[in-house]
């Protein structure tokens, strides 16, 4: 398997080592013009601003597409054109696995709130101090998936990969989920993971969040 690496941060860094180096095409960065002829499958970890300028470039290449960028709003017509191009491209904030499983959890949260006690729920969210975007799009993906009201508590320290930690009070109870990454290569091996998966379009064309390839398999 081919794969175009783009983004030279430290994710893509990370990717880099994690793949054979006559399996590589790339890497691109913000000012490599993008030539994905040779590869099978693109991993892109760039900002956000960044991949939508490359939008364009990418749908001409027609690769199957595993997508970490963050920080920004999709196109709404995207999901048409990848259709139309008969294009699959996955996406997600956090390619850790345990954040998946964080998501299996808020779900049974979700199935048996009407069954609970009244709570109030709250969600820290930490990271490096050069990451941009706050609150981070692991934290926005992990308040959508709550069918609850959770406030977002952004801070920014230190080196830290990413934590995250949901609280449930309760009036005479206190629950909490977190999440601990150590080591950033943790996101790079999750996305070349889903990578192998996603080559065969198990999801079909289109634009398609990391959860439902998740679901999917999970059904499978």
């Amino acid at each position: 398997m081919k794969v175009a690496v783009i983004g030279k941060g430290k994710t893509g860094g990370h990717l880099l080592n994690l793949i054979s180096k006559n399996d590589i095409v790339g890497p691109f960065g913000r000012s490599t013009p993008l030539d994905l002829q040779k590869a099978d499958i693109g991993i892109i970890f760039v900002p956000g601003d960044s991949f939508l300028e490359m939008i364009p470039s990418l749908l001409e290449s027609k690769k199957p597409m595993v997508i970490g960028a963050t920080g920004m709003e999709w196109p709404k017509d995207l999901d048409a054109k990848l259709r139309a191009q008969k294009v699959a491209w996955v996406h997600a904030t956090n390619f850790s696995l345990g954040i998946q499983l964080f998501r299996q959890l808020i779900k049974t949260v979700n199935r048996m709130q009407k069954n609970l006690p009244a709570f109030k729920a709250e969600l820290l969210d930490i990271h490096h101090t050069k990451k941009l975007d706050a609150p981070s799009g692991t934290a926005k993906s992990l308040a959508q998936w709550s069918h609850f009201e959770v406030p977002i508590e952004a801070k920014r320290e230190g080196d830290i990969v990413g934590f995250h930690e949901l609280t449930l009070k309760f009036a005479q109870e206190t629950i909490k989920i977190s999440h601990d990454a150590h080591d950033r290569s943790l996101f790079a091996q999750g996305a070349l993971d889903v990578a192998k998966l996603w080559i065969n379009k198990p999801l079909g064309d289109g634009l398609h969040p990391l959860e439902n390839l998740m679901d999917h398999l999970e059904k499978a």
